[in-house]
């Protein structure tokens, strides 16, 4: 064991540490693309409290890094120092009272959406089409087909690195296309959402309408991230998949990574060799459109760990 492992192996043991933890851990089956290194301590908590605990305990230096689904991130080869958190079954209950809907941040959003649809709540319908978590849809203001996170959020309780309870409420200023602006070192754990009823048959509709969308335009059982790169707003309204498309760069490939043949903004991983390749992959994509259209495309999918 190395420093890291040392002072969390004691934390872990002195503590009586219920959750899972292992040391060395490959990630590759966090993430989508099935590809990744290792994380220097892995660790599942038990509850809030434990997660709590082990923060305010383990050494401010030690880095923690957050992980979910893994369905839009890249974990390099590298992986990642310090401490990776996957939220578990602790933090995925769902409730609602008479105007709060209550969630876990562990609640993957497509189980959110078909509990508003059970309960004839409206305006999480989008949720039905994005394969994520509460709380990585709360990090990055998730949506799809023209609703985002901002519009049902009222707030999330979270943990900061150091364990402390932070309370984190919706303003003009929290989100912005694709981004949490202020959720820094800090772990969702739960989050509030706005509770309106509406008519189910119309929820049901809508959510039909979303996954045929999805099905019709998106790549099903492939290796991929959902969107690579954002929507830029200085392009001429053109979206990502229209200036790669645009550049010429629709059939590019590396090594056993390309763009899916439906979309031209969803890659698709068909190797084993290496995570770097993904990400090498969409800097020449972005090196390309900047130099042939001007335009400096930004990555929607999350980079994390080490080269």
């Amino acid at each position: 064991m190395n420093k890291n492992q040392q002072i969390l192996n004691e934390i872990f043991l002195r503590n009586k540490v219920k959750g899972k933890y292992k040391f060395d851990y490959n990630l590759s089956k966090h993430s989508w693309f099935g590809i990744g290194g290792n994380a220097e301590i892995f660790y599942i908590p038990s509850s809030l409290e434990e997660l709590q605990l082990v923060l305010t305990a383990k050494e401010e230096d030690i880095d923690v890094t957050v992980i979910g689904l893994g369905s839009n991130i890249i974990i390099r080869d590298g992986g990642i120092s310090g401490l990776v958190i996957r939220l578990g079954n602790k933090f995925s209950n769902i409730s609602h009272n008479k105007n709060t809907v209550f969630a876990g941040a562990a609640v993957q959003d497509k189980v959110l959406s078909k509990y508003c649809l059970k309960n004839s709540i409206i305006g999480f319908e989008f949720y039905s089409g994005i394969p994520g978590t509460v709380g990585g849809a709360a990090c990055m203001n998730a949506g799809c087909f023209g609703s985002e996170t901002k519009d049902v959020f009222i707030k999330a309780n979270c943990l900061s690195n150091q364990g402390d309870l932070v309370e984190l409420n919706n303003s003009e200023e929290l989100f912005s296309y694709r981004k949490n602006n202020f959720l820094d070192k800090h772990i969702i754990c739960e989050v509030q959402f706005n509770k309106v009823i509406g008519d189910p048959s119309i929820i049901n509709k809508r959510m039909i309408e979303i996954n045929n969308q999805r099905k019709d335009s998106q790549p099903q059982k492939v290796m991929t991230a959902g969107s690579t790169f954002k929507n830029p707003y200085n392009s001429s309204e053109l979206k990502a998949w229209q200036l790669i498309d645009k550049a010429g760069l629709r059939d590019y490939e590396l090594n056993g990574v390309s763009f899916s043949a439906k979309h031209a903004n969803f890659i698709v991983n068909k190797q084993r060799d290496s995570a770097n390749l993904i990400e090498d992959f969409g800097e020449n994509i972005k090196k390309e459109v900047k130099i042939r259209l001007g335009i400096e495309l930004e990555w929607e999918i999350k980079i994390v760990g080490n080269r």
